[in-house]
């Protein structure tokens, strides 16, 4: 789909465009898993007490009769026997608690302290994060067009073509912006995407559509291909920008991933897992999703997206 120039191009680097300030990222405390357990240690076993066996009893042999004395050397062995019993069992038992204190440091060394998927304010220079949890609601890698919803088309102004197990949308015209939508409407969610662009051609950005509630209502934020990112609203067909066209190291001129995460009406921004800034907006909190490209002062940019993926927070 298109529209009409309605995007300005993106301002040409001067002194004035640095990344605003933001205070510094707040980093989640260490997670302790503890100390296991001590082992259960069972009671002693006090053994009776008992008298020596009659002279020429022989130890090993279980006398005929049953005088009082016979009777407690039987009892000793019936002793021996509890104690090595709970012994053995007190042994299994140790066994047992080393085992799964082992197992618990295992499992706690394996996993970094620390971590965490929110989203936080950084400086322009931003903070490595992963937006790798949640739920997938939403994923094409365009490795087969019939199952895609997307769709290709062509006319004057724009084209969208599945090749090569990629989503490629091209731009014919200058100062446009056109965008393909995937169907159904998302709150709070995770929005990503890999995409390239071609090496020496003409200056221009990709983007994601979000909150999408009309051709004359939603967000796009846009990556150039010259290093910079922008935020912007079209509300009732007037663009308002939220965050002004700015530079940041983490944009490559070919290759980039790019994130949207949503919560509420926090929006957060990501280039190449950093995070590159953090506003709010109230004005639609939920919508449609879609891939942009847009033109500036020259036509035939063209974009070829990797894969789309949307996922719950």
């Amino acid at each position: 789909m298109g529209v009409p120039p309605v995007a300005p191009p993106p301002p040409q680097p001067s002194v004035g465009r640095t990344p605003a300030s933001y205070p510094p990222p707040v980093i989640p405390p260490a997670q302790s898993a503890g100390t296991p357990p001590d082992p259960f240690m069972p009671p002693p076993v006090t053994p009776a007490s008992y008298g020596p066996p009659p002279a020429g009893t022989d130890p090993f042999q279980v006398p005929s009769n049953t005088s009082p004395m016979q009777t407690a050397g039987t009892n000793k062995w019936l002793i021996w026997g509890l104690v090595g019993g709970s012994g053995c069992l007190l042994l299994i038992l140790i066994g047992i608690c080393v085992f799964i204190a082992v197992s618990i440091f295992a499992v706690v060394d394996s996993v970094p302290t620390g971590s965490s998927t929110e989203a936080t304010a950084t400086t322009g220079g931003g903070s490595l994060a992963s937006g790798s949890s949640g739920t997938v609601l939403f994923s094409d890698d365009f490795e087969n067009p019939q199952a895609s919803e997307l769709g290709a088309s062509e006319d004057s102004s724009s084209r969208y073509a599945y090749e090569a197990g990629r989503y490629v949308i091209e731009v014919k015209e200058p100062e446009l912006l056109v965008w393909a939508l995937v169907n159904g409407s998302y709150r709070d969610v995770i929005i990503e995407t890999s995409y390239s662009t071609g090496r020496g051609g003409p200056v221009g950005a990709a983007g994601i559509i979000f909150n999408y509630q009309d051709e004359d209502n939603f967000y796009l934020f846009s990556v150039s291909n010259d290093g910079y990112y922008a935020l912007e609203l079209l509300e009732n067909n007037q663009w308002i920008t939220l965050i002004d066209w700015t530079q940041h190291e983490a944009i490559n001129p070919e290759n980039n991933r790019i994130r949207v995460e949503l919560n509420g009406d926090e929006i957060t921004l990501f280039v190449n897992e950093r995070q590159i800034e953090q506003t709010r907006d109230p004005t639609f909190t939920s919508g449609d999703v879609g891939l942009a490209v847009t033109s500036f002062d020259e036509s035939g940019i063209t974009v070829s997206y990797e894969e789309i993926t949307i996922r719950s927070r």
